[in-house]
């Protein structure tokens, strides 16, 4: 019976604080919690960015930055408000369980000599029951009956709170917030002065043992929560180049490995716009970073849904060639690259290229592609194909070829010279000209996010301190090499990258792929003031699928907190009536008893003063 009691006690004041911060949530069509806040503020950056130069829009958004702000600080501050509640709930509940203990120490005395002198002390047993169930509500004890009816009341861990003399208990009360903790700055119970005994941490029970788990185990973890959420989404918002959210001294708090101790306890409570943006909220579509963003330009706002707002941090470029063995040309096997296209139909002579007008057959012309000049001859009744046939046989190798409009196409890995002996003017019916057509480099494009593409090149040479230079002087990108001499390329404020070949195929050469960044993960252990909490939650998720989780997960321990109540409620109901029907007397019952005897004793005495009337007219009438 005494331990339902505790159990139910703390089941009800488990109930009362988490409904409390439900209802600080509300209801979900209400859009008042900070999942819908920061939905709203996704949806606010989602319409600048159809008109990012908008002023309107622009101070839409910074409002709709303050609200999620302001609830991150409500949050806090309903958290430190309640741990403090919870203080004060203890310190009551100490003071009323030392007055009980008193009371059940006075009661031995007198229900012992009673015992001892062999009289009933129902009535005391009865005021002592009352006692020690008014200890139990606030936490949980067990009982020891003795010589002469003693009752030893102990702690559920065994611990003497009364044994003859009462114990007293000893709490001190102090200010809680987001940074104090157990043991350090928050205390606990002590047995006989505020040195003594302590009663363990989740030993205690009843309403103080659900008070203590409340102030240092389920706000705080909620807590917990909180602040990894403003911190992961001040920061997410920075790395887009953005500093929208900061804390009082308008700084970002960065991100700790696990297992250090995370130095933003609190932030929630203190995260707010950055004051430069509410002064100026065009610094929302230019970003904080001093980034030369063109007029108009939507490409800050577009990084912030995408990305800081999204699944991914980023898109990055990964090679998987090493690019520090020599030259990139050797290392990679690139070489540059010619290709010349002719300008005439030659399937439009016919019946053979002796319908040219300027070509006399036989007609003679040199090709060098590189290794060394060879001759061609351009003989009568021979056609377009029987050329290209021609210059490949000189060549050694397939160096021409017909487009599908019948152009002449030659192709090499170096310059082109084409030198006249006898063509002529023949050459312009070919559609090519005599002279020297340069080779390529071998070259692509690199786009970040929306800027103009930019061509980087490879030259004969070049190793990879040429090419990190010229990606590096790309605005915005960030070139790296890494630990196998592989090609990383970052947007240094997030955002996507685009990656194209133009002459060849360096970036195939190279091994390099697009792929998506995640973001840093939200910590998952090691949190609270003191790295002692877990929050349980998803780790690698937008900011939205954050705040969700958060949520779901508090309704979750307020739900399961109101069935824990209503059945531990419902099984003392039931002890209850049980332990009554046993000992307790039903007062009906007695009622109808006291009505039935008052009844046939007033019957009784009609009889007894109808017999004495009889014998009195009997004797007077002798």
């Amino acid at each position: 019976m005494m331990k339902q009691t505790s159990l139910s006690s703390g089941a009800v004041t488990t109930t009362a604080f988490l409904d409390r911060i439900q209802t600080f949530h509300g209801a979900s069509e209400a859009q008042a919690s900070i999942s819908a806040k920061i939905g709203k503020l996704a949806d606010a950056f989602s319409t600048l960015s159809a008109d990012p130069s908008s002023t309107t829009q622009l101070s839409n958004t910074v409002a709709q930055a303050r609200q999620v702000a302001e609830t991150f600080n409500k949050f806090t501050t309903l958290m430190n408000g309640m741990k403090n509640e919870a203080e004060d709930k203890i310190a009551a509940g100490v003071t009323e369980v030392n007055a009980q203990l008193k009371i059940i120490a006075s009661l031995n005395i007198q229900i012992q000599n009673l015992t001892a002198a062999g009289k009933s002390a129902a009535d005391l047993e009865d005021k002592r029951d009352m006692a020690v169930a008014q200890v139990s509500k606030y936490m949980e004890v067990t009982t020891v009956i003795g010589t002469n009816n003693k009752m030893v009341v102990m702690t559920k861990q065994g611990q003497a709170l009364v044994d003859g003399a009462a114990q007293e208990l000893f709490f001190a009360k102090s200010a809680q917030d987001a940074t104090t903790y157990y043991p350090a700055t928050a205390g606990g119970i002590h047995i006989g002065n505020a040195n003594g005994t302590e009663i363990p941490q989740g030993q205690i029970g009843g309403e103080m043992g659900a008070l203590f788990t409340l102030r240092d185990e389920t706000l705080p973890t909620y807590q917990a929560q909180m602040d990894e959420m403003a911190q992961k989404l001040a920061f997410r918002f920075e790395q887009q180049g953005l500093r929208l959210f900061t804390d009082a001294n308008g700084n970002v708090p960065a991100n700790v490995a696990d297992p250090g101790i995370t130095g933003y306890s609190g932030f929630a409570g203190q995260i707010r716009v950055n004051q430069a943006v509410i002064t100026n909220p065009a610094l929302i579509r230019t970003g904080t970073t001093n980034a030369v963003i063109p007029a108009g330009s939507n490409e800050v706002i577009r990084r912030i849904s995408e990305f800081a707002l999204g699944a991914f941090q980023s898109e990055t470029a990964n090679g998987t060639a090493d690019l520090t063995a020599g030259d990139l040309f050797t290392t990679l096997g690139i070489t540059q690259s010619n290709r010349i296209n002719g300008t005439t139909n030659l399937n439009s002579y016919t019946p053979d290229l002796d319908a040219a007008p300027n070509i006399t057959a036989p007609a003679n012309f040199t090709i060098d592609v590189g290794a060394g000049a060879f001759n061609v001859t351009i003989n009568p009744g021979e056609t377009a194909l029987d050329l290209v046939n021609n210059i490949n046989a000189a060549a050694g190798s397939n160096v021409a070829a017909l487009s599908s409009g019948g152009q002449l196409v030659l192709t090499g890995t170096g310059d082109i010279t084409i030198t006249d002996i006898d063509l002529g003017a023949g050459i312009q019916d070919l559609g090519l000209d005599f002279t020297t057509y340069p080779a390529q480099n071998p070259s692509f494009t690199v786009q970040v996010g929306s800027q103009n593409p930019i061509t980087v090149s490879i030259a004969p040479g070049d190793t990879s301190v040429e090419l990190l230079a010229q990606l590096n002087a790309i605005p915005n990108l960030s070139a790296t090499l890494g630990t196998g001499g592989e090609l990383i390329l970052t947007p240094v404020n997030g955002g996507d990258l685009t990656l194209q070949n133009s002459v060849g195929t360096p970036l195939t050469a190279m091994g390099v792929t697009v792929t998506n960044t995640a973001h840093t993960p939200f910590r998952q252990n090691n949190l609270g003031p003191n790295g002692g909490l877990s929050i349980g939650l998803v780790a690698n998720a937008a900011i939205g699928d954050f705040a969700r989780a958060v949520l779901t997960d508090q309704a979750q321990d307020a739900n399961a907190a109101t069935a824990a109540a209503t059945q531990e409620d419902s099984y003392l109901q039931t002890l209850t009536t049980r332990f009554s029907d046993e000992s307790g007397v039903d007062l009906d019952e007695e009622v109808s008893e006291l009505i039935r005897v008052q009844t046939a004793y007033a019957a009784a005495a009609r009889m007894i003063s109808a017999s004495e009337k009889m014998l009195d007219d009997l004797l007077n009438a002798i």
